[in-house]
């Protein structure tokens, strides 16, 4: 009797392990297959708090339970392709190459998204007139001064310096330095009544004071100088810079990088806002009005788009 309750405890234990391990591949498997789905799924907020994305949870739990089913069925394959996989990374890693460390750090990321929204802003109020007063801004965009050049060099390496990061990341990190100098100290100061007054980036960057189209021209041309794209985008009574971060995967990279390494006390639980453009790629506004970049925007009227 002894020996067969052992020989049941051993069985129990082994089929607990057997599918400890079906759930784990499952959940590896969700993770990736629910970042491709979820984009094309519907939006479903619950009004709680800041918004509860329960179309999110929905569907990881719809891939999850498919990956679950299917482990099930095909145990034998499921099996055979994680102890390649396992090698396979074994190898590369001792190659120096993708390794357990980089799996880890991918994934990490994968999770880091399912809780964390990036919400895409519409473009359809775009109309076909020109940008008002466009001549004058580029003309007062002097990123090619030397003066402008100097600030924007201090200002890219005052923050994030201790950051490590790859160089397709660099540029964008100190985009978000210069940010992270010209909001904390940024003073909003009016016009004259009854007039308009745009100041060069060069006079902005001594005085870091002006209106809301001083501080976009001033953002636009420190960035620019240091190698970013940004564009200035208007709507009614109010202008803003607009940083272009790319496709979508560089989004979420930009989203990862803000939320948990960059502006973690303003922008943790923040929802991040984008405009798309008609090439895919994604812009990210960098208002003087927010602590972090990608903060929901004063007012969605557009009126123009100058690319400069």
């Amino acid at each position: 009797m002894a020996e067969e309750a052992q020989k049941d405890r051993s069985e129990d234990g082994q089929r607990h392990a057997h599918a400890i391990v079906i759930y784990l591949v499952a959940l590896l498997v969700t993770l990736p297959l629910f970042m491709l789905v979820h984009p094309y799924v519907p939006r479903l907020v619950l009004p709680i708090g800041t918004g509860i994305r329960l179309d999110t949870f929905l569907t990881f739990g719809v891939v999850l339970m498919a990956c679950i089913l299917l482990a099930r069925r095909l145990q034998v394959v499921v099996f055979a392709l994680l102890v390649v996989g396992v090698g396979v990374l074994t190898v590369t890693g001792m190659m120096g190459k993708y390794g357990f460390k980089d799996l880890y750090r991918d994934y990490a990321q994968v999770l880091v998204s399912l809780r964390s929204n990036t919400e895409a802003l519409p473009l359809f109020n775009v109309p076909e007139a020109p940008f008002a007063n466009a001549d004058v801004l580029l003309e007062k965009l002097d990123s090619t001064s030397p003066t402008v050049r100097s600030f924007a060099v201090r200002a890219a390496t005052t923050w994030f310096e201790e950051v490590q990061v790859p160089d397709s990341d660099m540029v964008m990190v100190q985009a978000f330095s210069v940010f992270k100098v010209i909001n904390s100290r940024w003073k909003y100061v009016s016009d004259v009544k009854g007039g308009e007054y745009f100041a060069t980036a060069s006079e902005s960057s001594e005085l870091l004071a002006g209106d809301c189209d001083d501080h976009a021209i001033l953002m636009a041309a420190s960035i620019k100088a240091i190698g970013g794209e940004m564009r200035l985008v208007r709507t009614v009574g109010h202008i803003y810079p607009e940083l272009k971060i790319g496709d979508a995967a560089r989004m979420d990279r930009a989203a990862y990088l803000i939320r948990e390494v960059l502006f973690k006390d303003a922008a943790r639980h923040a929802t991040l806002y984008y405009h798309t453009d008609e090439a895919g790629q994604r812009w990210i506004n960098l208002d003087y009005t927010r602590h972090y970049p990608g903060g929901e925007v004063m007012d969605e009227t557009i009126k123009g788009i100058l690319d400069i």
